[in-house]
């Protein structure tokens, strides 16, 4: 079994491949998109192989894609693998290799890659919640717009209902006087 710690970006990543022994077999920077990673992991990996990586945005995706042609795939979590490495010189290559001992020594502290039927549910819970921040910031900042213009005693009960609405509606309609100096 050959070991592979991977340390994945965007545009460039490194792998690191270990043997059985535990001992340094090669190390691959790979430039470019994770299709090119792809294509490298199963063209210069020899089999079979274990690979470990770092939990980042889309390692759910990378856990599926790597699943595919490895025999094991462990997703490592960032916050605990700092804990393990205390390190201040931070380089790719270095941790690719740091991951890949982890691996064959069996103490890598993993997470739990849910399924991509999961993944799409949180990732629409999430965006929703996102939304409804952004809503809710909206209506605040008309508040505040409102309370500036010296209207928001005025304001109705519900301003985001029906009555509330037409207020607004309303409220637009005013013109600023030809002297420029104020709502009419």
């Amino acid at each position: 079994m050959y070991y592979v710690g991977l340390d994945v970006h965007q545009k460039r990543s490194s792998l690191c491949i270990l043997d059985g022994d535990g001992k340094l077999v090669k190390r691959l920077e790979v430039k470019g998109p994770w299709p090119r990673l792809f294509e490298a992991v199963e063209r210069q990996v020899p089999r079979p192989f274990a690979v470990c990586y770092e939990a980042s945005c889309g390692y759910g995706h990378l856990h599926d894609r790597l699943a595919r042609v490895a025999e094991r795939v462990v997703v490592a979590h960032p916050g605990q693998l700092r804990l393990i490495f205390r390190a201040k010189r931070k380089c790719d290559r270095v941790d690719g290799e740091k991951l890949a001992k982890l691996l064959y020594l069996d103490a890598v502290p993993a997470v739990h890659v849910p399924g991509v039927d999961v993944r799409a549910w949180r990732g629409l819970i999430n965006y929703r919640r996102k939304l409804v921040g952004r809503r809710a910031a909206a209506k605040t900042q008309v508040r505040a717009l409102l309370r500036g213009l010296g209207v928001a005693q005025d304001v109705p009960r519900g301003l985001w209902a029906a009555k509330g609405v037409a207020w607004l509606k309303e409220l637009a309609r005013w013109r600023r006087r030809p002297t420029g100096c104020g709502w009419t």
